[in-house]
């Protein structure tokens, strides 16, 4: 397709960001898959966390996967669609010095499972992945023991793909 945009950028916490990433891909084709993998961490000890801190944390972590999907849900439930919710161990487990990182991922997971319960005998499918620790940019060096984010890519395909419903995957370094 000549002259049509294939991007768009902003901020995935204001809901104007979502709505034109939505309106990009759309002109691209029909849109059945969401994966929200937004997110950044900005970790210290309980208290030590200031007003910008907090608010990049939950928006970054909570709204923008909350905006995404509020967008395509109801279409989804319809039409059909999958939406993967990329969290992280820390929607799992307490973690010291990861306190608002992990209240803002066990929101984002709270939330996904209140619409896997809206979802029962509709065309939606949602799928909660909480990975642990994976080389990626998220890390300003790679850390030994971490995962190589193309294996849990593949994992995370594996589960798109596969004919019967998983609506959860822990994945970890062996």
């Amino acid at each position: 397709m000549v002259g049509v945009s294939r991007r768009a950028t902003g901020d995935a916490s204001k809901r104007e960001t979502a709505i034109r990433a939505i309106e990009t891909a759309e002109r691209l084709g029909t849109i059945d898959l969401l994966i929200n993998c937004a997110g950044i961490g900005i970790f210290g000890p309980a208290g030590s966390y200031d007003d910008d801190a907090l608010t990049a944390i939950i928006n970054s972590n909570l709204i923008a996967t909350i905006n995404f999907c509020e967008l395509l849900f109801p279409r989804f439930k319809e039409h059909g669609g999958t939406i993967v919710n990329i969290l992280s161990t820390a929607a799992l487990t307490g973690k010291a010095n990861e306190t608002v990182y992990c209240a803002a991922k066990w929101g984002a997971r709270g939330y996904g499972e209140a619409l896997k319960a809206e979802a029962k005998g509709t065309n939606a499918r949602i799928i909660a992945v909480a990975p642990g620790g994976m080389n990626t940019p998220f890390w300003p060096e790679p850390r030994p023991g971490f995962m190589d984010a193309a294996d849990v890519a593949a994992a995370i395909v594996d589960a798109i793909e596969r004919p019967v419903d998983i609506s959860e995957i822990v994945i970890t370094r062996r």
